[in-house]
């Protein structure tokens, strides 16, 4: 399968990729029913596509991806280099990396509706105060899976199949990935979720919360992850978080995710993999540090994590 021709491509505009590998592209505002539009980066590797084409990997807050110069806070995931490195090393099958921009709803579009209707009333006030509104994962998960996904499959050689496609994110954004993995575990393989917010709350570190919100958000993740998240044998979940910043709020929610998750089924360093990485902050840095790790799992282990499909 070869690249899109010129006249494929023409509402996805070439960027320069820093990295000086594979091919980086743009698509400018792109619409979802009753969300902000946002931009779609995307960047396809230099190695020979295969018959069937590339795996994909939709990555939210997709801005902060490729080029610093994008990125408010001047720094970059640089996921194309570490896609390279590994697909180069052949740690894992070269994957096309689409990064989903967030947006000025990015709190409420990524808020996990799945596990705010699991709160008390006055846990989930505090949330949606703090956040602006009512939770838009539903509408968000139908963007990514039933909008953008086909725009991707139409305009560049990928693997649609579910099996050759994951998403990922950090902090909120890990959330929202693994929103969508719960809502469409037939279309998803996997998710890597770095630093997943689980907690909700805090974001500032100093906000004051409703007297036992931390537990009954705990609650609340465990509800959602005994009765939301697929059965083990055909995903892979990763799910990590560092010991500094608010990350040190994390430990409840991500063993409530892991011991659900072994509950249905899945194997540690098989299909679920769970990361605490100590000394290291809630920033782009860190998340950059560790994306090897997180898709030397992810897409490396995929067809074991598949083992039964």
């Amino acid at each position: 399968m070869n690249m899109p021709t010129d006249a494929a491509l023409a509402d996805f505009a070439p960027l320069t990729p820093p990295s000086g590998r594979g091919s980086l592209f743009v698509r400018r505002a792109v619409a979802g029913q009753g969300l902000l539009p946002r931009d779609l980066f995307v960047w396809v590797p230099d190695h020979p596509a295969p018959p069937a084409g590339f795996p994909v990997l939709y990555m939210q807050d997709g801005q902060n991806l490729f080029d610093a110069r994008l990125v408010p806070f001047g720094t970059a995931w640089e996921i194309d280099r570490s896609v390279s490195r590994l697909a180069d090393a052949g740690v894992i099958e070269p994957t096309i990396v689409v990064g989903v921009a967030s947006t000025a709803a990015r709190f409420t579009e990524y808020a996990p509706a799945l596990v705010l209707e699991r709160l008390n009333p006055d846990a989930r006030d505090a949330v949606e105060a703090a956040w602006g509104g009512p939770a838009q994962s539903a509408a968000y998960a139908r963007f990514v899976v039933e909008v953008v996904k086909p725009l991707i499959d139409a305009h560049f050689p990928t693997r649609a199949a579910a099996g050759a496609t994951f998403v990922g994110g950090s902090s909120l954004g890990a959330v929202a990935a693994l929103d969508i993995l719960a809502r469409y575990p037939d279309r998803v393989a996997g998710a890597a979720c770095l630093s997943a917010h689980f907690s909700l709350l805090p974001v500032t570190e100093t906000e004051p919360l409703p007297k036992g919100f931390a537990e009954d958000v705990t609650a609340a993740v465990t509800d959602f992850a005994d009765n939301c998240l697929p059965r083990a044998g055909q995903h892979a979940v990763w799910i990590d978080r560092s010991a500094q910043g608010i990350d040190r709020f994390y430990g409840p929610t991500h063993a409530a995710i892991i011991t659900a998750l072994s509950r249905r089924g899945f194997v540690d360093g098989v299909d679920l993999a769970a990361r605490c990485y100590p000394g290291v902050g809630h920033d782009e840095a860190a998340w950059r540090a560790r994306i090897d790790d997180a898709l030397t799992f992810l897409l490396g282990h995929a067809e074991r994590a598949r083992r039964n499909a």
